[in-house]
């Protein structure tokens, strides 16, 4: 049990050193902040807003959720900046000396620098979503009954408001200290989702963007990107070369399907057809067909709960991809099998009754085409 903290930090505390020291230059020592910190209660303005609303948090501030239990992890988002350095190791040296805190971590979010604002659009913001899902993730594989809490005080205005939204689409509890409060706000729900069909049929193309950050016109053109997904790319000139990548929304929405499995998927019964009968393909057409397009077929066919599997159409993309939108019934999927030049659609019938049985199939289905 216990609780799981991701903090969004900025420059308060420091900025306050500042102020207090008469001039902007250069970083204090850390054991002058360390001394500030110790020397002022938690709610002190003079220890920043992250020491302050931590303090709130963590000794019985009331939440949606109740009040947060021991023991506390705390984790740190900072920039990619000498100043996000500082305030990560001043902070976490401090926080980690509290009653009831296990662990206290920063991590520096590349690319998260306000000097670069390109850099900071392009490359910091996906960064940042990918770390704090990372953690939120990580955290509860640990342990599934984990009270996880986003903190987005801390930070650059883009930088709170997109862990924010992280933290409604996957439903953990934001929360934010204004000045002038004597306790956080926490974020009201919001209608935060994103069209999860669009992501499986698109899944390759997430992934390798995620995984590779940015990539040419060419290997672009090999994902064959959906028409509505097109657009909201991102997109860099570098030495007369076009580079595309994930938007932080479009990052924001990868994270969190990836994170956030269908929560009432539920295995359908197993197939009572032998695997050896469960394949009906038109074999006149299979030495037209794309690459290992009967190896895919053949794994298809092994899946649980699948009963028939039969080559419908040649289709004009190279991309394998599942369907999963459209009017076929709950029992049929549609599965294409491409080889980079031409694809081939598959038909395959299953034991599908409900709706839970075809979101736990789709699951099963995206992370096998994943590997085509």
């Amino acid at each position: 049990m216990g609780s799981y903290l991701v903090v969004t930090v900025g420059t308060s505390l420091l900025q306050g050193m500042r102020r207090g020291k008469g001039t902007n230059d250069g970083l204090p020592s850390r054991q002058d902040a360390l001394a500030v910190l110790n020397g002022e209660g938690r709610t002190s303005r003079a220890c920043g807003a992250e020491v302050n609303s931590l303090a709130l948090l963590l000794e019985g501030q009331e939440l949606s959720v109740g009040v947060l239990k021991p023991p506390f992890r705390v984790h740190l988002l900072v920039s990619d900046t000498p100043e996000g350095e500082w305030s990560g190791e001043v902070l976490t040296s401090h926080i980690g000396g509290w009653e009831d805190v296990t662990e206290a971590t920063y991590e520096m979010i590349d690319g998260l620098d306000g000097r670069d604002p390109k850099r900071f659009a392009h490359r910091g913001l996906r960064a940042l979503v990918k770390a704090a899902a990372r953690c939120l993730m990580e955290a509860r594989r640990r342990d599934p009954q984990v009270q996880c809490v986003i903190n987005a005080t801390g930070g650059y205005k883009a930088q709170i408001s997109l862990t924010g939204l992280l933290g409604q689409a996957l439903k953990v509890p934001v929360v934010y200290l204004f000045e002038q409060f004597a306790q956080c706000i926490e974020l009201p729900p919001m209608p935060v989702d994103f069209d999860r069909s669009l992501w499986i049929e698109n899944y390759s193309l997430f992934r390798a963007l995620a995984e590779e950050t940015i990539v040419p016109q060419s290997q672009l053109d090999r994902l064959d990107p959906d028409v509505r997904l097109r657009p909201l790319l991102d997109t860099e000139q570098v030495d007369g070369q076009t580079l595309y990548a994930l938007s932080p929304v479009l990052e924001l929405m990868h994270q969190t399907f990836e994170c956030s499995p269908p929560a009432r998927a539920e295995q359908p019964p197993d197939s009572d057809v032998p695997i050896a009968q469960r394949l009906h393909l038109n074999m006149a057409e299979m030495p037209h067909a794309p690459k290992d397009s009967l190896q895919r077929a053949q794994q298809l066919a092994r899946l649980s709960p699948v009963t028939r599997v039969e080559n419908l159409r040649f289709v004009n993309t190279g991309r394998s991809f599942v369907k999963a939108s459209g009017t076929v019934p709950l029992d049929e999927f549609r599965v294409v099998c491409g080889d980079g030049a031409m694809g081939l659609e598959l038909r395959v019938l299953t034991t599908c009754q409900t709706v839970n049985h075809r979101d736990w199939l789709l699951e099963e289905l995206r992370r096998l085409v994943a590997g085509w």
